[in-house]
């Protein structure tokens, strides 16, 4: 038997080692088809509402159709970019179009609804995602249910979005129960301890369940069952000692386990590889626990490398609470009213009008994607109003607050998560500062948690301001240098080429891409020799120098890319061959394995 984890994929994504980049490149263009599948849904729903009396079966199903080649075409793209479980559940969401292409009866409000908030959740996920958070695709599981139960699945489980490679792993137990057989007195048993588990959740029961189980395991010769034997081991200690919920899904795996002694008692020699997956996810999904208080379970996780993987709530809505336009129009709300505030506090009072108006949308969105905001809208409120009354730029005091806020609002929104417990404390608490000021109070210093949010926003906004310089100068390289390559004899092209290649080898220095800096201090060099009248065509390109430049312009034109999305990986992923001369996107990690 295997006696390494495997080498899975966790649903919690490790951005330190997987490139992004490719979800970056297609995230748009998979909204775009999202919403036009979405909308060629709705409005066959509203002709089916149209035509009701008459016969659906000859309604035009071309907005269908559609919609179901833009979910095609979605499915191709995610999968392409390593998004399994994202992938999993487009095709749901597919397999439910086509069922209403057959069954247009079947296409309701309700059935449109349901397929419209998978649409948002599973492009709030992929958001999540490529802003580095720590999501599982487990928390799709919801609106995962909800479609699959459109399409009448078999199988609707969690653990369908957990992914994970399977394959048997034995975890090293010291067994000191006695083999037990099996046989009658032993199915007896089973079934009364199930059936008393199921109905009450006993966890002595299930203490009972788990040495039962561990009894099968010493009297197993093959691999599998002995494996399978001590996995539900695992799974009835983590309940004996209350560390997971007796849900539908463990019932059901309860039920199941029954069915596969049934199998082996038979002379079954193979145990269900399905099965042992999905007690492996509730297994995973444990709560907390001290070292040494469930010794089986631990012997479990340990062989299967589960202690990577986070517990889901997956019967919680985390993601789709709102249609992603609404979180779109906030922001741009908050950034138009940002920038006319910044305004009006520089004396330009033809703005106040605007800026009430402005400041009102703002406080809509607010309410409307955070109700527990509605104290801070309340006060923002009244701030401008009372500005707007007086007819003159505010104190210096309040201009600051109101600042703070809708920076705050702005960074909120920037990377909305409406679960997160410090939305509400941190609204109020600026509400609090910003009424304080409004009837005459003096300003109070910033906390630190503001101080965090200022440093945070600046280091984004220099980030983007470098990538766009080094953008702007990676463009003119490129220019130069294929001029050059087009015709070699003409060298005055590359006349600013070796500056240039300073200018960029310090910026990248600064942000400590010593990798990339070495790279481009040696395309200088390169250039510089290019440059001597003795170099000619041919000895260069016998040298490789062409090639060398070429290779390191598309590399930093990666890097570039990838600093704007995920600068940590950008960082980890590209190293500079001195032997080669050349810089790749080809970090390995502390294993030994390869990121690319």
């Amino acid at each position: 038997m295997q006696s390494t984890p495997p080498n899975s994929s966790p649903a919690e994504l490790d951005l330190t080692v997987i490139d992004l980049g490719p979800l970056a490149w297609v995230l748009d263009e998979l909204r775009k088809s999202l919403d036009t599948s979405t909308k060629a849904v709705k409005r066959f729903v509203r002709e089916a509402e149209v035509a009701s009396g008459s016969d659906l079966a000859a309604l035009d199903a071309t907005q269908l159709r559609l919609a179901r080649q833009q979910l095609h075409q979605a499915v191709g793209a995610l999968e392409m970019v390593g998004m399994s479980a994202a992938a999993l559940m487009l095709r749901a969401m597919e397999a439910t179009v086509q069922k209403f292409v057959q069954h247009p009866a079947q296409c309701t409000q309700d059935a449109s609804a349901k397929l419209e908030l998978a649409s948002f959740s599973l492009t709030a996920y992929l958001e999540d995602v490529l802003a580095g958070k720590p999501v599982s695709a487990v928390s799709l599981f919801p609106q995962y249910r909800d479609i699959q139960g459109l399409i009448g699945a078999d199988r609707i489980h969690p653990a369908d979005l957990w992914a994970f490679e399977w394959r048997w792993i034995e975890p090293p137990l010291n067994l000191t129960l006695g083999a037990r057989d099996y046989g009658d007195a032993s199915r007896q048993l089973l079934d009364r301890l199930m059936l008393t588990l199921i109905r009450t959740g006993d966890q002595e029961t299930a203490q009972s369940l788990s040495d039962v189980c561990l009894g099968f395991a010493q009297g197993q010769a093959d691999d599998e069952p002995r494996t399978f034997w001590k996995i539900a081991a695992g799974f009835f200690e983590a309940l004996a000692q209350g560390l997971l919920t007796v849900d539908l899904y463990v019932k059901r795996a309860t039920l199941r386990i029954l069915l596969q002694y049934v199998t082996l008692a038979r002379g079954g020699t193979e145990a269900s590889t399905r099965l042992a997956q999905d007690l492996l996810f509730l297994c995973s999904q444990v709560k907390p626990h001290r070292p040494g208080e469930a010794p089986v379970l631990a012997a479990v996780r340990k062989s299967y490398g589960l202690a990577r993987f986070k517990p889901v709530d997956y019967e919680a809505v985390q993601f789709g609470r709102f249609a992603p336009a609404l979180i779109a129009q906030a922001r741009k709300r908050i950034s138009s009213a940002k920038e006319t505030w910044s305004l009006v506090t520089a004396s330009d009072l033809g703005r106040l009008k605007t800026m009430a108006d402005q400041f009102s949308l703002v406080t809509d969105s607010l309410v409307k994607l955070h109700p527990p905001s509605e104290p801070l809208a309340r006060v923002l409120t009244r701030v401008i109003e009372a500005t707007a009354r007086a007819g003159q730029a505010p104190r210096p005091e309040l201009a600051l607050e109101v600042a703070t806020a809708v920076l705050y609002l702005e960074a909120m929104f920037d990377d909305f998560d409406p679960n997160d417990p410090k939305l509400w404390t941190r609204t109020a608490r600026l509400a609090e500062r910003l009424e304080g000021v409004r009837t005459g109070g003096q300003a109070q210093a910033l906390e630190s948690w503001m101080e965090e949010l200022y440093q945070r926003v600046n280091d984004r906004q220099t980030m983007g301001t470098v990538v766009a310089e080094l953008r702007v100068s990676l463009g003119e390289l490129e220019k130069s240098l294929d001029s050059f390559f087009r015709a070699p004899k003409d060298k005055t092209v590359l006349a600013a080429v070796p500056a240039q290649l300073a200018q960029m080898q310090g910026v990248l220095a600064v942000l400590e891409l010593d990798q990339a800096a070495l790279a481009v201090m040696h395309m200088r060099e390169l250039v510089e020799h290019l440059l001597k009248k003795d170099v000619t065509e041919q000895q260069a390109r016998a040298a490789g120098t062409f090639d060398r430049l070429g290779n390191n312009l598309g590399a930093l034109s990666f890097l570039i890319d990838m600093l704007n999305y995920q600068p940590a990986l950008a960082n980890k992923l590209f190293i500079y061959d001195a032997v080669k001369g050349e810089l790749k996107a080809d970090a390995v990690t502390d294993d030994g394995q390869s990121i690319t």
